[in-house]
């Protein structure tokens, strides 16, 4: 394969965003999560070149080329994850430890994607607390170089007359499964390699001259600015709301393969710009800074209570560091001589990496109640990291959560039952107001809690957010209230200073069809799982560390919003004073805490602000 050095550039182009998005610097880069499609887009297409030619050449071994796979993934890959599993276990508390193993094994065989999709769910540890998270885009590359080359090569053997319409049409179902999932399913279309393989598909089709080669100079100038001009876009103006993938892939990807197209037979000045050597000095180590950067993160925010904007960067030239001694020591060795193996022995070895890794991570677990001794009320407390949540908040059902991302499985018989001999309370909102539900219900007997909640679904006129929750909402404006007056609607939500405006007009819209309308204002956040940090609190006498380990900008917006509806005459009531009145609530009767995650109300915790509504007259 003739080198490109504008490939190597464009692979900076791709990671950059990542790591920039992923380290803290989303308000310049907001959509550098795209960087990953980008990648898939290049691998598809110089993967599938090298394979490509050698079929022709009829010197294609599908031994051979998962050999060049295992040399090129395997050893950066697995010295990182053998660092990492060292480190978890020297500093992580055993039911972290658990979880990180059972990613790791995952990641070893390359199916963490799959792991990470089954064990997602709103109320799953944020991704700070995954530091193997990011290797689900390394199993989906090889659950696509599994199937491919034998789908290839079975194409040519026996319809390769058909060969580029049928990769078309694989192409445009992974497409349109992929459409259809963001709506469905968004856990789906993100980590599933069925709606990301038109991506590496794309690069393929480009591979395989699928489109008209771009000989002229100018057209080829133009196709190269388009492209940049396409993953300058969704870089710069992509947010974390926009639905992705779906066929907002299409405006990164297209753009990565209009920059590839462009420089086939030309040199445009694209081309010349992804060349000089800073570019394709990163895109070097593009790949061993994809693997480290996220590591560096998860790390910092493990050890320091707050990052700066100096920190943020000590962490990327960390990262870059790291990933040039990689790239150095680790990469490069395992792709030339004197490592460079006999194709069997470099599958064997691969192999036997796995089992060793794998063997590793399962005595993990056992090894961490050894170094940590932690006595019997701490581990009461951890298992709270396991808390199921589901049936408290009535998920499937009442609560649409992310994996039940479906409008249709809302029960409005249940959910909104009117009663004629109690007073009718409707709790509208995401999560933070299904939270509420079980305290509401056990403290008001006498009420009626109707319940219309949904994942990541702020209770807005014209809110936005997953198809669920705008059906719902639409439901419930438009349909259900209309035809309804209740005494009470009770609006919960993970609020925000910018949802003022828009909550003041909802309530507004709300005051016609209720007696009352009451805004319950944020919960007590936390950066860390709450029962971890009371757990490393106790293990190290630092009582502290819970109240440095909480969000101060939650106290900051519930002031604003007291102040600010006090002043409009609107009834609100604050859920984080309820808990921090002067000290924090954090354990209950029974010393546990009463959140199981960073910021979600386990059933006694939601009943203690319940009990603090009941004792204002709120309720």
């Amino acid at each position: 394969m003739k080198y490109r050095p504008d490939i190597d550039g464009l692979r900076a182009v791709a990671v950059m965003p990542v790591v920039l998005y992923h380290l803290g610097g989303g308000h310049f880069v907001p959509g550098g999560y795209v960087g990953v499609d980008i990648f898939f887009v290049i691998s598809g297409y110089l993967i599938t070149q090298l394979i490509s030619a050698e079929m022709h050449a009829g010197r294609y071994s599908i031994t051979g080329f998962y050999a060049r796979r295992a040399r090129r993934i395997f050893p950066a890959l697995f010295v990182m994850c053998a660092i990492y599993l060292a480190l978890v276990v020297r500093f992580y508390v055993p039911d972290e430890v658990d979880t990180f193993r059972r990613s790791l094994i995952a990641t070893t065989f390359f199916f963490s994607n799959i792991y990470f999709y089954f064990t997602q769910g709103y109320f799953s540890p944020a991704a700070v607390t995954k530091p193997l998270l990011h290797t689900w885009s390394l199993a989906v590359e090889e659950q696509y170089y599994i199937c491919f080359p034998i789908a290839l090569l079975l194409v040519r053997r026996y319809c390769a007359q058909r060969e580029k319409p049928i990769l078309m049409g694989l192409a445009l179902l992974s497409l349109l499964s992929s459409a259809w999932l963001i709506g469905s399913d968004p856990p789906a279309a993100f980590y599933l390699p069925q709606s990301r393989a038109w991506e590496l598909l794309l690069g393929s089709l480009l591979a395989i001259g699928a489109w008209p080669a771009v000989r002229k100079a100018a057209s080829a100038e133009v196709l190269g600015a388009l492209g940049l001009t396409l993953i300058a876009v969704s870089v710069f103006f992509y947010r974390d709301g926009t639905p992705f993938p779906g066929l907002a892939a299409l405006t990164p990807c297209i753009g990565a393969a209009l920059v590839i197209h462009s420089g086939v037979h030309c040199v445009p000045r694209t081309s010349r710009l992804l060349a000089i050597a800073p570019l394709r000095f990163i895109g070097l180590i593009s790949y061993s800074l994809y693997l480290w950067h996220w590591p560096v993160y998860i790390a910092a925010h493990y050890f320091f209570e707050r990052l700066n904007a100096l920190d943020k960067v000590a962490m990327l030239l960390v990262s870059v560091v790291l990933a040039t001694l990689s790239w150095h020591f680790i990469e490069k060795p395992f792709r030339r001589k004197p490592y460079r193996l006999a194709q069997s022995h470099v599958l064997s070895a691969g192999a036997a990496a796995m089992v060793v890794l794998a063997v590793l991570a399962g005595g993990s677990y056992p090894l961490s109640f050894k170094i940590w001794k932690l006595p019997a009320d701490a581990q009461k407390i951890l298992a709270l990291l396991d808390y199921d949540q589901d049936g408290p908040v009535r998920a499937g059902s009442c609560f649409l959560s992310a994996a039940g991302n479906d409008f249709a499985l809302f029960n409005e018989a249940t959910c909104l039952h009117i009663s004629a001999a109690k007073k009718n309370y409707l709790l509208l909102g995401d999560s933070h107001a299904a939270d509420l539900w079980a305290g509401f219900a056990r403290v008001n007997p006498d009420v009626n809690i109707l319940q219309a909640t949904a994942s990541e679904c702020k209770p807005l006129l014209n809110g936005t957010g997953s198809r669920a929750c705008t059906a719902l909402m639409q439901f419930m404006f438009k349909d259900f209230l209309p035809k309804h007056h209740l005494d009470a609607i009770l609006l919960s939500g993970r609020w925000r200073p910018e949802d003022i405006q828009g909550l003041e007009s909802s309530t507004a819209a709300l005051k016609s069809y209720a007696t009352r309308v009451i805004v319950f204002g944020p919960s007590v956040e936390y950066r860390h799982p709450l029962p971890r940090t009371v757990v490393l609190g106790m293990i190290k006498h630092d009582p502290s560390l819970v109240a440095r380990d909480r969000v101060a900008a939650i106290k900051e917006t519930d002031q604003l919003f007291a102040e600010r509806f006090r002043a409009a005459g609107i009834e609100y009531f604050s859920v984080y004073r309820a808990i921090c009145p002067a000290e924090c609530q954090v354990l209950d009767s029974e010393r546990m805490p009463i959140e199981f995650d960073t910021a979600h109300f386990t059933v006694k915790g939601s009943i203690y602000v319940a009990e603090r509504a009941h004792e204002s007259g709120v309720m």
